[in-house]
């Protein structure tokens, strides 16, 4: 089955009494058809149809063929604690995983800003990471000089799998 072009827009993020909690229009296929809301209880999602729409019949359509995507998806592994366990996918964990998808883009698109004036320190694939701010741009360093700097950063910093992140210091003809 093809799947359906399924966007998030419009996303607001709050705090509520069980995490962080979103309003957002969903957008399949380019129709504007459910607003999500994660009111943050500790309960799943709440989904209301677009009744606005010129064409009903194009949007509860959409939301069929979402629907029908998501149930031919296969389990999705899960962690928690120290088990793994395999969990059926559904509304709210195709919707959270497009959440995490578009977090996830907007956190590489912020680092690789930084990497612009930074050297990037972290494991790889995590959450967090730190930085050495040079407030000018890696490119007007002279490269000796930056060279001894990565070095000096990687000998004192990366251990236990924390690792430079800088993806543009090979173009910049530095060594990592």
């Amino acid at each position: 089955m093809k799947k359906p072009n399924v966007q998030l827009k419009n996303v607001k993020t709050f705090r509520g009494m069980e995490g962080i909690g979103i309003n957002a229009d969903l957008y399949i296929n380019g129709v504007k058809c459910l607003f999500v809301i994660d009111d943050a209880n500790g309960g799943g999602m709440t989904y209301e149809e677009n009744i606005r729409h010129k064409d009903p019949e194009l949007v509860k359509a959409n939301i069929k063929l979402m629907d029908n995507y998501i149930a031919t998806l296969p389990e999705q592994k899960s962690i928690y604690g120290d088990k793994t366990f395999s969990v059926k996918v559904d509304r709210d964990i195709f919707i959270n995983n497009i959440l995490v998808e578009m977090e996830n883009k907007k956190n590489q698109k912020k680092m690789e800003k930084l990497m612009q004036t930074c050297i990037l320190i972290g494991i790889p694939n995590g959450d967090r990471y730190s930085y050495f701010n040079f407030k000018r741009p890696l490119s007007t360093i002279p490269r000796t000089t930056l060279q001894t700097q990565v070095t000096l950063i990687k000998m004192k910093n990366c251990k236990n799998g924390i690792e430079i992140l800088n993806t543009n210091l090979q173009a910049l003809g530095i060594n990592v």
